[in-house]
């Protein structure tokens, strides 16, 4: 009977859903939302920053290697935490991280735009510096809140990953109101040099409801947002009976640890039965900075075999075969999804105008979180399922490859159905590739802890390989060209919806 009892506390930590605090909610969804806001801000801004940036075109290049260089932050952290665990504490380290990425963010606010000469030409050397600290505060949240969380009950655990989905959602809302200005029109303008004036056709194109700085603004509210959560979530006053109950212990979803690098594994709560879980230990204590040590365990079974769970060996519930060739998968679709298409999406909206590019960044942004809500209700995926979604996504991706290869004048170019088939096929890009991530993390889990760490460690392969290859292709090869508005303006009509002819 006793027994019974304790495994009761261990699946449902608070029975009584009338001890939920909704304040405390409210505070995880804020720190939540500090998770990736930024970088996928960055994300959704990039049709107005690479019309502004020398680098223009090949900005997300840029900005894609930088993400996976600012993994040196969680690894950094998790070796000093390892030797060092009473220094380097879970809330000193995110007090420290969140407030760098503040000051990242001040400084973005007023330098976004400033440049200097490398190697003979402008770069964007503040904007690049200043991403890189706050890719490396977005990376390390992976390691960092998560076990801040595991010290309060398993409720606000949900309160958090919904706060992670915020993270992706605000700031696309944020950059749909703001627009992008609509497309270019080429105006014919008179230009001095010396005592010569000549007329010259430009493109012009309207400012946006509001100016990048803004928007860089409100992506320091959100940040800022996300600190105050975080100091009132340390108070013993103010979190009250919210700390896990006795032996302090509450639920984390196994795969929530598995790429700090990757934005759209800030979904991974998903699919909840018939799934090991972490258990996480912590003190009683907001303030107490003891070792978090993590084990797998299924709800309601002994210490025993919990530890065997967690030591069994490989292919155990999956099929070596299936392993192998699920991970294959996940390490080809992270390369597409992290890497390259990230690299390659100016080139292939652009020609369509900046209207179609501003769609698919911010309404493909938003497909990821949706699909991770969708696979609550869908079925367990099989490796069928992932097999039919992967060769789904592989064929919308040959389309959209073909019209970053063939800008400056891709399929349907100038046309309302290729806007319209341009934006569509960014979203279910993204939707299918983040069905298939998560999905194969979902069944690889019943692998255990050893089975989940072959996922992260194939999924953070597949990314570098997939950002280091698309940086050298973009920037050193002539593949792909960099559509200018107006270049040849005696070959456009006033028909083509891209750009306008004012004289």
């Amino acid at each position: 009977m006793a027994s019974s009892q304790s495994n009761k506390e261990l699946v449902d930590p608070v029975p009584d859903k009338m001890k939920r605090a909704i304040h405390i909610d409210i505070l995880s969804i804020f720190f939540g939302i500090g998770t990736w806001v930024v970088v996928n801000g960055l994300w959704v801004e990039l049709p107005l920053l690479v019309n502004a940036l020398p680098e223009g075109w090949n900005l997300p290049s840029y900005l894609t290697i930088i993400v996976q260089l600012a993994n040196i932050a969680p690894i950094t952290y998790t070796i000093l935490h390892t030797f060092y665990r009473d220094t380097f504490t879970e809330t000193r380290v995110i007090y420290f991280v969140i407030t760098v990425g503040l000051v990242a963010n001040a400084l973005l606010v007023f330098y976004w735009d400033s440049t200097s000469y490398l190697f003979g030409t402008a770069r964007s050397t503040a904007l690049l510096a200043l991403v890189f600290c706050l890719a490396m505060v977005d990376t390390s949240s992976r390691v960092l809140y998560l076990p801040f969380m595991a010290r309060f009950q398993g409720i606000y655990l949900t309160s958090f990953f919904i706060g992670e989905g915020f993270s992706g959602l605000v700031p696309s809302v944020f950059a749909l109101i703001q627009g992008v200005g609509g497309n270019p029109e080429c105006r014919l303008v008179n230009v001095t040099t010396g005592n010569l004036t000549e007329e010259k056709i430009e493109p012009y194109t309207y400012p946006p409801r509001f100016s990048i700085e803004v928007f860089f603004v409100f992506l320091f509210l959100m940040v800022l947002l996300s600190l105050i959560a975080f100091h009132l979530l340390t108070y013993d006053s103010i979190v009250g009976k919210a700390l896990a109950v006795s032996p302090n212990k509450i639920k984390i979803p196994t795969e929530v640890l598995l790429d700090a690098s990757d934005p759209q594994n800030s979904y991974h709560s998903i699919s909840p039965s018939n799934s090991p879980e972490r258990t996480v230990r912590s003190g009683q204590r907001v303030r107490n900075e003891s070792p978090v040590p993590i084990i797998i365990s299924n709800s309601g079974v002994s210490n025993e075999k919990r530890k065997s769970y967690q030591n069994e060996p490989l292919f155990q519930h999956v099929a070596k075969p299936v392993f192998i060739y699920l991970l294959t998968i996940q390490t080809i679709v992270c390369a597409l999804a992290n890497g390259v298409f990230p690299s390659v999406q100016s080139y292939s909206c652009v020609p369509y105008g900046n209207v179609a590019y501003h769609l698919s960044a911010t309404l493909s942004t938003m497909a990821n979180p949706i699909v991770c809500l969708l696979l609550f209700i869908l079925p367990k995926p099989t490796k069928m399922s992932i097999t039919s979604i992967f060769v789904a996504s592989l064929a919308v991706a040959m389309y959209l490859m073909t019209t970053a290869v063939q800008s400056p004048t891709p399929l349907l170019v100038g046309e309302t159905s290729g806007e319209v088939l341009l934006v569509v096929g960014w979203i279910l890009l993204v939707g299918t590739f983040t069905y298939v991530k998560v999905s194969i993390a979902t069944v690889l889990r019943d692998e255990g802890k050893r089975g989940l760490f072959l996922v992260g460690a194939f999924t953070q392969a597949g990314s570098a390989i997939g950002a280091i290859t698309s940086f050298f292709v973009v920037n050193y090869t002539n593949i792909f060209t960099s559509y200018e508005a107006c270049h040849n303006v005696n070959d456009m009509t006033t028909d083509d919806p891209t750009i306008d002819l004012i004289f």
